[in-house]
């Protein structure tokens, strides 16, 4: 008995630390293939060494809990990427000649420019092309309206008064409150997480510990290889749900209208910008393997955000979504661009500013 006992033991001992390792090298495996190699998508043909510290450097930053928005960057320091003491990106300023106004950037990754470095992010390029405007990007990864909302709250509490505020949205709304494990709004990308690990009970630490080292990565490597994408198992609701679509827009309406007023209150200029997306008009994008599912979406947040647009009639919201309809390679997935990309959106955003 004791001899059958021992075998027992080291058969098992032996499963799972084989399975451990199976479990790692899985892991390996997903963050290799999941991280891609945009740099080498034709628009970066130009120069391929600069866009892979690029994407080095945009694969190194890493986060903290942050109140009321939820997360925010963490400091960072590399070859195309600085991040300061407050999580906000910065670049190197262009002189002013004249009095200097200040511009604050709101919006997502597509705005805190991910595919670009510093001097070529969206508020970079307009404070080159408008050097008496002070340009800060207090853009974060995945935000939502509402998140911007708070962050600007946050400032104004900290007297900080800009002269003009821009909110740049649309995609993170889409792509981000979308799927169907967000079942109510005002949401964020990241609350099925929070409400999954926030006052969990020890036996789910335990649960998900013995997950994230024995077998989490293998299920997701079998998902990936089985999983066969079509519109009738579609992770997203809203295309299936006009209510929700609408409520969404309705939604992020409503926060453009809060941070208007906000702005306006503290004698300051508010612009919001609805912001082109791949799946949205006739760009290029030959060059990618977009995720199809995610089409019928857009299309339908887009319509009804786009409509709100048209019946408000306010002077203040302008619609980009046209930017990219030309013949360059200008995206690197489903929202991202190269720098040529936040070239066009900065001229038209200079344009605004008198």
């Amino acid at each position: 008995m004791l001899k059958t006992l021992k075998l027992i033991a080291i058969n098992g001992i032996t499963f799972l630390v084989l399975l451990a390792i199976i479990n790692l090298i899985s892991g390996l495996s997903l963050k290799k293939t999941s991280q891609g190699n945009r740099s080498d998508l034709p628009n970066y043909a130009n120069d391929r060494e600069h866009a892979r510290e690029i994407f080095v450097d945009y694969n190194r930053v890493q986060h903290q809990y942050e109140p009321f928005t939820g997360w925010k960057t963490l400091p960072y320091s590399g070859k195309t990427l600085q991040i300061d003491q407050s999580g906000i990106r910065t670049h190197k300023p262009y002189p002013a000649t004249g009095d200097t106004k200040t511009v604050y950037f709101f919006g997502g990754s597509t705005m805190w420019g991910e595919g670009s470095d510093d001097q070529h992010t969206i508020p970079a390029l307009v404070n080159q092309s408008k050097p008496d405007y002070e340009t800060q990007n207090h853009a974060q990864l995945a935000y939502a309206t509402r998140q911007e909302l708070d962050a600007l709250i946050t400032l104004y509490s900290k007297n900080q008064k800009p002269d003009y505020v821009i909110f740049y949205d649309g995609v993170n709304e889409s792509a981000f409150l979308c799927p169907t494990e967000i079942n109510e709004l005002p949401a964020h990308r990241l609350v099925p997480m929070f409400r999954q690990k926030l006052y969990q009970s020890k036996k789910a630490y335990i649960k998900e510990l013995l997950g994230k080292l024995f077998y989490e990565n293998i299920q997701k490597v079998i998902y990936r290889y089985t999983y066969k994408p079509s519109l009738e198992n579609t992770p997203y609701n809203c295309a299936s749900n006009p209510e929700k679509a609408r409520a969404l827009a309705h939604i992020m309406m409503r926060n453009w209208e809060i941070a208007h007023d906000l702005v306006a209150q503290h004698e300051g200029n508010f612009i919001a910008i609805l912001q082109p997306a791949a799946f949205i008009g006739n760009p290029k994008t030959d060059h990618l393997k977009l995720d199809e599912q995610l089409r019928p979406e857009y299309e339908i947040v887009y319509k009804e955000i786009r409509k709100l647009i048209t019946e408000r009639g306010y002077d203040w919201i302008y619609d980009f979504t046209d930017s990219f309809d030309l013949p360059d390679y200008i995206y690197i997935d489903f929202c991202h661009v190269s720098p040529n990309g936040n070239e066009i959106i900065a001229r038209r955003i200079a344009s605004l500013l008198p």
